[in-house]
């Protein structure tokens, strides 16, 4: 019935309309109405993906992932992501890399999924550059090796990732081979990790600031980021060093920071 519909021209589909005025019609309800648009959103796109459209084969694989439009089928997302990445695709990768480690779609591979993620790390998908950084860094699935991890962390951190950027921060604080410690360029990096909610950036922009390392001494800065962190044993440790005046200045942002992100 919904494929008769998805190509009936728009005239006819005002005649259905006028016929179905009577006292026994009832409209569909809005859930229902996005669901028949997802039906034939998903039609639409499966043609353009057998037409050889790289995109539209990549989100033809997500909706058979995730059941937007049509029945979740984790094989048929498989095959439909193995043909965008065979175009160069690198969220077909990435997806593909998931469900081989996981066993969804695919039978469980781990030599597999961390080849997938890798080719989607080299065409520039920030999470999986994290991701093979990681494994660089832990000797997981690849070998441990500093150098690549800093560079693929280099990358997805440049790509805004907060995991990556907190990681790059620790390196240029501390310094590592071939690396000279650089606190300036460790609080910006913080920095941005922090605002993006990441925990232990947080913390450790709150004690840099704390301890005056890389940037002048500022307890309203260190009370501010402990309490988005949520650390209330160093928002107390903080708290005993201010000033009334530093206490309620502190207070204050602290508020225009949660009232920030009720918006």
């Amino acid at each position: 019935m919904y494929k008769t519909l998805a190509v009936l021209p728009p005239t006819l589909f005002l005649l259905l309309g006028m016929f179905a005025t009577g006292a026994t019609a009832q409209a569909p309800s809005e859930a229902e109405r996005q669901q028949e648009l997802l039906r034939i959103w998903y039609e639409i796109r499966e043609g353009v993906a057998q037409n050889g459209d790289v995109d539209a084969k990549y989100d033809v694989g997500v909706a058979n992932f995730v059941a937007r439009g049509t029945a979740e089928n984790h094989e048929k997302a498989a095959n439909w992501f193995q043909r965008a990445a065979d175009r160069g695709h690198a969220g077909a990768h990435y997806y593909l890399a998931y469900m081989y480690a996981a066993g969804v779609g695919r039978e469980t591979d781990a030599a597999k999924s961390t080849e997938h993620y890798l080719r989607a790390a080299e065409l520039g998908h920030a999470d999986a550059q994290y991701l093979i950084g990681s494994r660089y860094a832990n000797g997981d699935g690849l070998p441990r090796d500093g150098k690549e991890a800093a560079k693929w962390m280099s990358r997805a951190a440049d790509r805004g990732v907060p995991g990556a950027q907190y990681y790059m921060g620790q390196l240029h604080e501390l310094g590592q081979p071939g690396m000279r410690p650089d606190p300036l360029a460790a609080m910006g990096l913080y920095r941005a990790a922090a605002r993006q909610g990441h925990v232990a950036a947080q913390n450790r922009l709150a004690e840099l600031y704390l301890t005056g390392r890389g940037v002048g001494r500022d307890l309203e800065e260190a009370y501010l980021w402990f309490s988005i962190a949520e650390n209330a044993e160093r928002v107390e440790e903080v708290r005993r060093r201010m000033s009334r005046a530093q206490l309620a200045a502190a207070n204050d942002r602290v508020q225009a920071h949660l009232a920030g992100l009720a918006r």
